[in-house]
């Protein structure tokens, strides 16, 4: 059984310090504009699955990355599906504050669909990381039926003109970027 937020803890790394990626992957991991946009554009059909949507308290490594003194965030874990194959297990927290904000329950609308819309969102550097076969992850990996790989992931936060959040994606075995 899996508990769900699955923890992502990784050695996330500056894309400047990676060095072993192929073509493929550099062009899927450093992808600036929206990861679901391109996913889109290599499928016929792309939907969302939510896995899990709830109230978290934010890690003292993650309240540093936002620069934030939240204490609470709303943690959204969703599989990016192309033509119903899992590729892409997406977490996001989104910092809890008094204002109404758009990017709470978003239900399976994609995160990726809103963001980028706004000609105001600025996304910091992307970090890297590597998920081995010991890391977590595997048991979404093996729960989907997916042969069981070493995986790559990226994250970065991302601000709406103060607002920030903090959005990693690990691509799942079958991916179109290990292809």
């Amino acid at each position: 059984m899996i508990t769900y937020p699955l923890s992502i803890s990784a050695n996330w790394q500056s894309t400047s310090y990676i060095s072993d990626l192929s073509p493929l992957e550099q062009e899927w991991l450093f992808e600036q504009n929206s990861l679901t946009a391109k996913l889109k554009s290599n499928s016929k059909n792309f939907n969302v699955k939510v896995l899990s949507e709830q109230l978290f308290t934010l890690s003292p490594e993650q309240n540093l990355l936002l620069n934030s003194t939240a204490k609470t965030a709303i943690n959204r874990e969703v599989l990016l599906l192309c033509d119903n194959k899992p590729m892409v297990y997406a977490q996001s927290w989104l910092p809890k504050n008094d204002s109404i904000n758009p990017l709470h329950n978003m239900g399976e609308r994609p995160l990726g669909d809103v963001i980028f819309q706004d000609p105001a969102l600025k996304r910091a550097d992307i970090e890297i990381a590597y998920f081995d076969d010991t890391h977590l992850i595997q048991q979404l990996v093996t729960k989907l039926n997916l042969p069981e790989k070493k995986l790559l992931g990226r994250r970065s936060v991302f601000s709406l003109k103060e607002y920030k959040f903090l959005v990693c994606e690990v691509f799942l075995p079958g991916a179109y970027l290990y292809s």
